[in-house]
């Protein structure tokens, strides 16, 4: 019985396989170009929305936060909050300060804002209150302090880049800002302002306890 066998070619047809020059499939992504970072795009929405709430609800009971580093961004946004709060009611406004690094002139604009508004502004200090966020203490006119709080009193040093007629004004304007961190702490306190500039100067660090020797906290909490 004859059977046809099938016609072969030659060199025999290799099946395509998709190599490193080639996409796996049309219109995807290049075996050249870098990997793509999976993002948790289902959090981000959610996490910001929790914070909004948060920060209304704490709004709501007339409660600021202040924490983590005080730049001019973080001012601004205390800022606006003590006027919007002030412009509600005149019943106190409690500020929760905790802060390790801030900016001389972000502290003490903070510290205006304070001094500006009509209501009473009670300031509650918890973990370490450190440098110029100690003028945010200052102007309050309840000054707390959990029984763990730290406080150190520095000032941060002066940098600036500039010509030789900027570095002098910049440096008179550090001057004037330092005097003013002096004055403030000094009208809380008591002390006298060489004192607390000898203070300053030499970075004394006082638990929660000397600082309401000192007369920086008028209350501990947490006893």
């Amino acid at each position: 019985m004859y059977v046809e066998k099938p016609t072969a070619t030659w060199p025999p047809q290799r099946p395509e396989v998709p190599g490193p020059w080639q996409p796996a499939k049309p219109g995807g992504p290049q075996p050249s170009d870098p990997p793509q970072p999976i993002l948790p795009t289902w959090y981000e929405p959610a996490s910001v929305t929790v914070e909004r709430e948060l920060a209304d609800r704490l709004l709501a009971e007339r409660v600021i936060l202040v924490g983590g580093r005080l730049d001019d961004g973080l001012a601004n946004h205390v800022a606006a909050q003590l006027l919007l709060l002030d412009a509600e009611s005149n019943e106190p406004i409690r500020v929760h300060l905790s802060s390790t690094e801030s900016e001389l002139d972000a502290a003490l604009s903070v510290a205006a804002a304070i001094d500006l508004i009509g209501c009473p502004v009670h300031v509650v200090a918890r973990g370490t209150v450190r440098g110029p966020a100690v003028a945010v203490l200052a102007a309050g006119e309840q000054r707390q302090a959990h029984q763990h709080a730290m406080f150190v009193l520095s000032v941060p040093p002066f940098t600036a880049n500039g010509t030789a007629d900027e570095l002098t004004a910049l440096a008179a304007q550090h001057e004037r800002e330092i005097a003013r961190l002096r004055d403030l702490i000094a009208q809380a306190t008591g002390r006298t302002a060489d004192e607390v500039t000898e203070d300053l100067t030499s970075g004394r660090v006082l638990s929660a306890e000397e600082a309401q020797t000192y007369g920086l906290v008028t209350e501990l909490l947490g006893r």
